[in-house]
């Protein structure tokens, strides 16, 4: 996947509620609820991130320890001093950026936040105390925190839709739910994959996304992403999840007459391209979304191909049931070219497949922009050439179907 592109406002409107969720935490005085949350600090020099790692008290310091700070593609890395801090000076204020670090083979990583502009941030991550029990996890719950945010991108006939959960205990000690946090993604999904970020406990197979607890005080992250295939100029979302959305957020990319429609949306705005994003971008926000009851979105406007095949094809099929007593005459043929359609069907799975792959691999710098830009366009020369086999084929089938025909040609 090509990646979720946000302007610049739209990082600014999602660090103000990290933030938010941010200041409820520092007067816990257990640090495993502070880690991994940035806390502005105006006595830093402008755009300075200063990453503490501690094991389990304040007091334990940890020095010399790697410390990564993810700017999209970028990867800077820092190590601590003997206070335990990594300092970062950034460039791009607005941009997301991540920490991360591994201590004694715990991965520890902080929430997305957009690097500051004025004044600096400072973000602890807390790693176990191997020299203190670890407390017990306790039955509770968890819900999806109001920093959790979907981001909706456009591509050929087709669109990328990109989950960034936070699963959320604001206990002081370690919850484990009755059921893992487990949810289906929408049918017709595919491509589906765990992004760079995500807890290293969290699963996906096919559309079914997982991830078991127990969880620790704080936010563990569930980031996955998409692809969900469309004909016609509308597309309907509908989502569910295991536990409470505490506060919908959701970003869609903007094209033309594009609209977003929800009744669960109370606010909404258009967020023009700025810097080097040539995309504006429309947010729409809500209030918490209950355990059970979806979340309910349709796309309107999307730009989509001629329907003129798929009306004719119609034309035919209606013409074609009302001659069912011939038509069943015709049983094997149409068995034979359902068996078509469906290889068919299945070379254009497989290069939806690829192409998700090569996106991810061009993401994570495996690839080049040159290899990734020409194998890209094969791909989406190959899925044209399949969806229009697609249309021929049925055409063709229903067209060979109709009565008269073998006698037309026949004449011939």
């Amino acid at each position: 996947m090509s990646g979720p592109r946000v302007s610049r406002l739209l990082l600014s409107l999602l660090a103000c509620a990290m933030l938010c969720g941010a200041t409820d935490a520092v007067g816990q005085p257990d640090p495993r609820q502070m880690s991994g949350l940035p806390l502005p600090d105006p006595g830093l020099p402008d755009g300075t991130i200063t990453v503490r790692v501690i094991r389990g008290q304040i007091t334990n310091n940890v020095p010399d320890q790697l410390v990564e700070l993810r700017q999209g593609d970028v990867v800077e890395t820092a190590r601590t001093d003997a206070e335990g801090r990594a300092t970062f000076l950034t460039l791009n204020a607005g941009q997301l950026v991540q920490a991360s670090t591994e201590l004694d083979g715990q991965p520890l990583q902080s929430q997305s936040f957009a690097a500051p502009g004025r004044g600096g941030i400072r973000v602890m991550l807390v790693g176990a105390d191997p020299g203190s029990p670890a407390l017990p996890a306790e039955a509770g719950t968890v819900t999806l925190g109001d920093e959790s945010w979907i981001q909706v991108d456009l591509i050929e006939e087709s669109v990328e839709i990109y989950y960034f959960l936070q699963v959320v205990n604001p206990s002081r000690a370690p919850v484990d739910p009755r059921s893992p946090i487990a949810f289906d993604l929408p049918s017709g999904a595919v491509g589906t994959t765990l992004l760079r970020g995500a807890s290293p406990r969290a699963r996906i197979d096919g559309r079914r996304v997982e991830l078991p607890g127990p969880f620790d005080p704080g936010s563990t992250p569930l980031h996955v992403a998409y692809i969900l295939p469309y004909s016609g100029e509308s597309l309907a979302i509908a989502q569910s999840f295991p536990v409470d959305l505490e506060a919908l957020l959701i970003s869609v990319e903007q094209w033309g007459s594009l609209d977003l429609v929800s009744s669960q949306i109370e606010r909404r705005m258009e967020l023009p391209a700025s810097g080097g994003n040539g995309t504006p971008y429309m947010l729409g926000a809500g209030p918490r979304i209950a355990t059970g009851r979806p979340l309910s979105v349709e796309l309107i406007g999307l730009p989509s191909r001629s329907r003129v095949p798929s009306t004719v094809t119609l034309v035919l099929a209606i013409g074609i049931l009302g001659c069912g007593g011939w038509g069943a005459s015709r049983q094997p043929e149409m068995t034979a070219a359902r068996r078509r359609r469906k290889s068919v069907e299945v070379q254009k799975e497989k290069l939806l497949a690829d192409l998700v792959k090569v996106e991810h691999q061009h993401r994570a710098g495996k690839i080049g922009s040159t290899k990734h830009a020409t194998r890209r366009s094969e791909l989406l020369d190959a899925l044209e050439r399949v969806y229009r086999e697609l249309d021929e084929e049925l055409t063709s089938v229903l067209l060979s179907s109709a009565p008269g025909h073998d006698s037309h040609v026949a004449r011939r």
